[in-house]
């Protein structure tokens, strides 16, 4: 709604416009000015110019019963140069002076996430050679970008979402062939060369996974077939032997395991006194586009949320009464997405191949950066033909 103005702000306004000028300074000068001819003509001011009309006009009044007349007077109007040019200053060219600060390397700290690599592979004997091939379910060119990565940024801590390895060989489905036979022993080991490579390119990272689903299925199968071996320890080990961390031999590389599916969480930031990040592998997904991280945001009001299991990327933000942006991530996969992993829409021919199916799912990374006070930037990095690309870099899996 526009201000009225009293009698004695407009008179100040036509007859000393520079003080009610400072005195208002929520107006612009061209604005105050444009105020002051309105009121000038409400106010039925003559405007300073040249003579060019006079002319006279009579009315009868009604409450006198007398004729009265008016002289009209007309002008010619020449508004004054320097007025004009207050009223509508043009752009002019700025000075600019460029920056001499150095780029920024490295803000903070950075953490490099990923999960569901779903290592594995299937055994083809091929009748004509007489000769085996292991095929992967796990995505090698993926995982070669991890490992690049890593090694190019250094970040300071690697969180691993699990489902590194499939174990298919424990699923609970009725197998489609013989193409999960002795295929164990060289996907722990693969697993194992992985955080080899990692702890190689990155010796002081503190590396953290999360158990999850499939790797529980050791100490499931365990249970139902061997119960007996439950905690069983080798001499001068700490660890059970019949475990994912153990059988993949992980102890050497100094990654930190946090086991119990269901629960198994690692909370990141709570020394900042402002919402942490809770980075879990995930028991609930939904076909459903955004459906599994809104549930997260439902459950985990105070919390951000990064986790996987989903195979496809999900990312929602919410907002804190207190002003803080609550990020809930499902990270896409490390593995195949063309049909090598067991699904409920994979399948394989009478050769023991997989049947090549494009999966409803996505191959993605993350690198967070931690500014030191509880804020964050979540990173996605995609890797579409197996090829990524990052700060300006591009990264092709070998």
């Amino acid at each position: 709604m526009a201000r009225r103005y009293t009698q004695v702000e407009i008179d100040q306004l036509i007859n000393d416009t520079d003080n009610f000028i400072k005195l208002h300074p929520e107006k612009t000068r061209n604005q105050i000015l444009t105020l002051k001819n309105y009121y000038r003509k409400q106010a039925g001011m003559e405007q300073e110019g040249r003579l060019y009309k006079t002319w006279e006009v009579s009315a009868f009044n009604k409450e006198t019963q007398e004729w009265e007349t008016a002289v009209n007077h007309g002008y010619e109007y020449t508004p004054d140069p320097a007025e004009l040019a207050e009223q509508f200053e043009p752009a002019i060219q700025a000075k600019i002076t460029p920056t001499k600060r150095k780029r920024v390397e490295s803000l903070g700290r950075t953490i490099l996430v990923f999960g569901d690599s779903q290592i594995g592979y299937h055994r083809v004997f091929d009748p004509a050679t007489g000769e085996n091939e292991l095929i992967p379910t796990h995505s090698e060119s993926a995982l070669s970008i991890v490992t690049q990565i890593n090694a190019d940024l250094r970040p300071n801590e690697i969180v691993n979402v699990s489902d590194t390895v499939d174990l298919a060989e424990f699923g609970r489905f009725d197998p489609q062939s013989d193409s999960f036979h002795r295929t164990l022993a060289p996907a722990f080991q693969r697993a194992h060369n992985l955080y080899a490579q990692l702890r190689a390119d990155n010796p002081d990272a503190k590396i953290t996974e999360v158990d999850s689903n499939h790797t529980a299925r050791v100490h499931k199968n365990l249970m139902r077939k061997m119960p007996e071996m439950y905690g069983f320890v080798l001499p001068g080990e700490q660890y059970p032997l019949m475990t994912y961390y153990r059988l993949a031999n992980l102890e050497p590389l100094g990654v930190e395991f946090i086991s119990g599916y269901g629960g198994a969480e690692y909370i990141y930031g709570e020394e900042y006194c402002t919402p942490p990040i809770v980075f879990k592998h995930g028991t609930n997904s939904s076909s459903a586009p955004g459906a599994t991280v809104r549930k997260e945001a439902s459950q985990n009001p105070t919390t951000h949320v990064v986790r996987g299991h989903g195979h496809s990327y999900e990312h929602i933000i919410q907002t804190t009464r207190d002003g803080y942006d609550l990020h809930y991530i499902q990270l896409g996969t490390t593995c195949e997405t063309t049909g090598a992993v067991p699904s409920y829409h994979s399948s394989i021919n009478d050769m023991g191949r997989p049947v090549y199916r494009q999966e409803n799912w996505s191959q993605q990374l993350m690198v967070i950066e931690d500014f030191g006070n509880g804020v964050y930037n979540f990173n996605t990095i995609n890797i579409i033909d197996g090829i990524a690309r990052y700060r300006g870099r591009e990264y092709k899996g070998e």
